[in-house]
């Protein structure tokens, strides 16, 4: 499935035309750039630094991109691109089992759990995003901001349908998948204050058991952990202590 086209295809100015050559290309080049942009700032990173760290010439670098925003906008357009390959077959996953009869709980548990274990596939990509995403225009971010919307629609859907069933109780539906997606992406943004967790799967039981009591609160408790959009608004200003 492809990712959205969010700008126009820019005119070729390399000689590489072999589409998978010119792909390994800028994924070598984007790589570079998200680990000084992590550790120094978009701003404060030169597209000199981002060949150096690439092992390439700048002249190299502009036959891949023309601009230093556009490597950062490639980075994320990529990551979008994969969460919505996995976002299409969880979405047909959800409406086999759903068929099948499988229980609500357990159905919402697969999709989100696959979901968490994407967030540390991408980890620094997700962090870059908390970081960076501001130096990006206000089309390109609305754009790829409606990628992390249809992923919590996907929840929300799930969620109701357990309503339907009886499993949750009803009430703050678009607020319990809120929180799930942001304790899904603690793992990333907040890694250096979970690392009592080994591995993704051992922060993922504890999670599950915290999923499940969200999704099996009353409205009047779930509107107890609005605090969690504080602590989303405050991760940018701890984003400084994260390595990649």
């Amino acid at each position: 499935m492809k990712g959205q086209v969010l700008r126009k295809k820019r005119r070729q100015t390399s000689q590489v035309t072999d589409e998978k050559r010119l792909l390994e290309g800028k994924e070598r080049i984007a790589s570079a750039a998200a680990a000084l942009f992590l550790s120094n700032g978009y701003h404060n990173t030169s597209v000199r630094e981002i060949a150096q760290k690439a092992s390439l010439s700048v002249g190299s670098v502009f036959n891949y991109f023309t601009s230093k925003e556009e490597i950062l906008f490639f980075l994320f357009s990529h990551n979008q691109e994969r969460t919505e390959v996995v976002l299409h077959e969880q979405r047909a996953e959800y409406e086999r089992l759903k068929e099948q009869g499988v229980d609500p709980k357990q159905l919402f548990l697969l999709v989100y759990e696959r979901y968490v274990r994407l967030i540390d596939e991408l980890r620094r990509d997700v962090v870059l995003g908390y970081q960076e995403m501001k130096s990006l225009t206000s089309a390109e971010r609305g754009r790829l901001l409606a990628g992390e919307e249809r992923i919590q629609s996907l929840l929300e859907e799930i969620i109701a349908y357990g309503v339907e069933k009886k499993a949750f109780p009803a009430g703050d539906v678009d607020l319990k998948a809120h929180c799930l997606l942001v304790l899904a992406q603690s793992w990333a943004v907040r890694h250096w204050a979970l690392k009592r967790f080994s591995k993704v799967g051992d922060y993922f039981q504890t999670l599950l058991k915290l999923a499940l009591g969200i999704l099996e609160s009353d409205s009047a408790a779930v509107n107890e952990i609005r605090t969690l959009d504080d602590t989303v608004n405050g991760f940018a200003q701890s984003l400084r202590r994260v390595s990649p």
